[in-house]
């Protein structure tokens, strides 16, 4: 039977192995990795600035669907999130806007996300993040199906004439209310 001074020799060499391992393992993750090797690229965006939205069918959480040009439309401009409920940076995005609507920087109403989920998960969903706006499902993946949306998270502001003014990736940065407010109202 191992004494106690026994046990934390192990448990330190153990740590120092792992440590050592760890090391080793960034160094030549480093050393492989050419000196000026470019960086690769994400998914382009779908849209473009100035192309009108595709009108998709949404989902609201009973089920009842709603054009997105009548849905932005009616906002008379908005923010449309498309998000992945499993991905993490898709959930920063969404707390990154629902700060912007706690700190007033942008009405609730005028954010709009958009999630392939059904409407139970975005339920929860939007429970779990305490989001005070309101998710929409793509029925039957029609931003992916039909126009490519592959880029998750990704923000679309939307003027109130239904042209895409402007698309982003930011799930970090503070949200500039009057920039926004100044592109959704065109």
């Amino acid at each position: 039977m191992a004494t106690n001074a026994q046990r934390m020799l192990r448990r330190g060499v153990f740590v120092v192995a792992a440590l050592a391992v760890a090391y080793a393992g960034m160094r030549v993750g480093a050393s492989l990795r050419a000196p000026n090797q470019p960086v690769v690229a994400g998914p382009e965006f779908p849209f473009q600035a100035g192309q009108a939205l595709p009108d998709v069918q949404l989902a609201d959480s009973t089920g009842a669907t709603i054009g997105s040009v009548a849905l932005v439309t009616e906002r008379h401009g908005a923010v449309m999130l498309f998000l992945d409920p499993n991905c993490h940076s898709c959930s920063a995005m969404a707390v990154r806007w629902q700060h912007a609507v706690d700190q007033g920087a942008i009405e609730p109403e005028r954010v709009i996300a958009v999630t392939m989920a059904t409407a139970a998960v975005n339920s929860s969903y939007r429970s779990a993040h305490a989001l005070s706006y309101p998710l929409y499902q793509d029925v039957e993946s029609a931003f992916l199906q039909k126009h490519g949306v592959v880029t998750y998270p990704m923000e679309m502001e939307v003027g109130a004439s239904g042209k895409i003014q402007a698309l982003s990736t930011d799930s970090v940065n503070d949200v500039d209310g009057d920039k926004v407010r100044a592109l959704i109202e065109n």
